[in-house]
């Protein structure tokens, strides 16, 4: 069995074919002898041998240690030295520096032999030590990245956390302050029809008596209605409400909501495209429900109401003629328990367009929202189709 393949640069021709003939005695398969610089890097490009013996003493301006140098930066290939006399001083010289040993000539068969397991050993163990580095190397630079990962995402919650703080603080404030003005009116409501039918008693005619309650009825309808609604904001903002995608029939849905909403036929209905679509109704319902109770509160005028199913989603626009929007309080419009500037005393918690948005986000869709002073305020939604559904 052929062993390692060596190539032989020696410039003296019975000092090579005696190097060929004991190193081919040995199994070592030898793949050709050079005598010069220009040979040597030849027969080396050829052959790529796993060792090269190269004599310090070439023929021609460069040295063994030059075609050393070049061999092993080229192709990483260990070089043994052949030398007539041991000079110390080359031997181990900078320019040496990745020698794998040197033998002196007359070379010694055991030497040889000796010199050539060792360098071949050295070689392979310099091999795996660089396969180390570089795989620690590689491992440095990946935890160096996720450490400068966590760094900026550190950095980013140093700063991101006192505004949430601060953005909590201002919705707390928000909260308190719609929550207790809206529930106040109705309470006192409540209270003034109590105490004026405790004390007019039995000379309250029965159309004044079913008048005062008819306002305890609707006060207390509205506090539900602010107390159902901040806990549904609730429910959507801790996403324990899931989408649940069942076929149904949209157009009558639609007509549902409208009929549970209005009271005065003052929407204008169109829809177009298939009735049948893949929803979560509840998140639906509430979405339609909210967006035209929005538009109704605040427009005296008509609403229209388009629902449009193609193209794999549903597109719902709801436009109103009322008292629009301030173009500064835009950005806000879906902030829960944010009242516009412009809504004087009509009632509302500031939640609709918040729980709309949330229902929205859910089912992966998109909302938008356009509006002028005294003109209205169009909102668009547009609801991707559950295809597995």
């Amino acid at each position: 069995m052929v062993g390692e393949k060596i190539a032989i640069v020696e410039d003296e021709a019975i000092v090579a074919l005696s190097l060929r003939s004991r190193l081919e005695a040995a199994n070592y398969a030898v793949t050709g002898i050079a005598d010069c610089a220009s040979s040597a890097l030849s027969l080396v490009t050829n052959t790529t041998p796993d060792l090269v013996l190269l004599d310090i003493k070439l023929k021609g301006d460069q040295t063994g240690i030059d075609i050393a140098q070049a061999i092993y930066d080229r192709w990483r290939i260990p070089v043994i030295f052949l030398t007539g006399y041991p000079d110390l001083a080359i031997l181990h010289s900078p320019e040496t520096s990745d020698l794998f040993g040197y033998l002196v000539k007359p070379v010694d068969p055991i030497a040889l032999y000796g010199a050539i397991k060792i360098a071949l050993q050295k070689y392979q163990y310099q091999q795996h030590l660089e396969r180390v580095i570089q795989e620690r190397t590689t491992e440095l630079e990946i935890m160096s990245l996720r450490l400068q990962e966590e760094t900026a995402k550190s950095q980013r919650l140093e700063t991101e956390i006192p505004q949430a703080l601060d953005e909590l603080h201002d919705l707390k404030s928000r909260l308190v302050s719609t929550v207790s003005h809206e529930l106040r009116t109705p309470l006192a409501i409540v209270l003034t029809s109590a105490e004026l039918l405790e004390r007019l008693g039995a000379d309250c005619s029965s159309e004044r008596r079913s008048g005062y309650f008819q306002k305890i009825r609707d006060a207390i309808q509205a506090m539900t209605t602010i107390l159902t609604n901040t806990l549904t904001l609730g429910k959507t903002n801790a996403a324990t409400l899931k989408v649940q995608s069942d076929p149904f029939n949209l157009h009558q849905l639609c007509l549902e909501v409208l009929s549970a909403v209005e009271t005065h036929d003052r929407i204008q209905f169109r829809f177009f495209g298939e009735p049948q679509a893949s929803l979560d109704v509840e998140l639906f319902r509430l979405i339609l429900t909210h967006l035209l109770s929005n538009a109704l509160k605040f427009s005296e005028e008509d609403i229209d109401l388009e629902v449009r199913y193609s193209e794999g989603r549903v597109v719902l626009t709801v436009s109103d003629r009322g008292l629009g929007i301030p173009p500064e309080e835009m950005a806000l419009v879906f902030e829960p328990f944010h009242r516009a500037k412009n809504v004087g005393t009509i009632t509302g918690g500031g939640l609709g367009l918040a729980i709309v948005k949330q229902c929205v986000e859910l089912h992966g869709g998109t909302i938008t929202a356009q509006s002028e002073l005294m003109e209205g305020t169009i909102v668009r939604i547009e609801l991707p189709i559950d295809a597995k559904a």
